[in-house]
């Protein structure tokens, strides 16, 4: 039977509060997203993306831990520019990585703030969303579809994510 691990204190700071209080706004977007059009490809994209983005950070904490090479930060910006800031937010609070470092967490809420405005337009409606944006909202065409997943598909390819696979 292996050893029973010691529970790790994780606190509640601050961050953590603003962290928790980021997710309201897409949460309730996304709901009345779906309600209203049945689009579900916001709440399918984040949930991706954020799955990623935590495996990611879960990932740096074990390289760290074992001295061994990490993820560039940059990588994990990147991560939560496109759309997986809440993965990372959890990723930070669960593996109690890159918390501290304020050149990280800078730009690191400042793209959550970006996230925050985007999901207000989203819930502002018609009056802020530009014309080009609202074919977009019931469901992405096939080719915006497949360049997403080729894009994804050959960064994952070449990242580090793929000496885990």
């Amino acid at each position: 039977m292996p050893p029973h691990r010691p529970y790790r204190y994780r606190p509640i700071t601050a961050a953590t509060a603003a962290g928790a209080s980021a997710f309201v706004l897409p949460t309730v977007c996304c709901i009345r997203l779906y309600s209203r059009t049945g689009a579900y490809w916001p709440i399918l994209y984040t949930g991706i993306a954020s799955s990623i983005t935590f495996v990611f950070y879960g990932y740096d904490k074990m390289q760290a831990r074992n001295l061994e090479w990490r993820v560039r930060e940059s990588t994990l910006q990147f991560l939560a520019l496109v759309g997986g800031w809440p993965g990372a937010l959890l990723g930070q609070h669960y593996f109690q990585h890159k918390t501290r470092k304020t050149a990280f967490q800078l730009p690191f809420w400042a793209i959550v703030v970006g996230w925050q405005c985007v999901w207000w337009l989203v819930w502002s409606g018609d009056q802020a969303v530009p014309p080009a944006v609202e074919d977009l909202r019931t469901q992405p065409s096939p080719a915006l579809r497949d360049t997403i997943v080729d894009t994804v598909t050959n960064w994952a390819a070449k990242s580090s994510l793929h000496n885990l696979l």
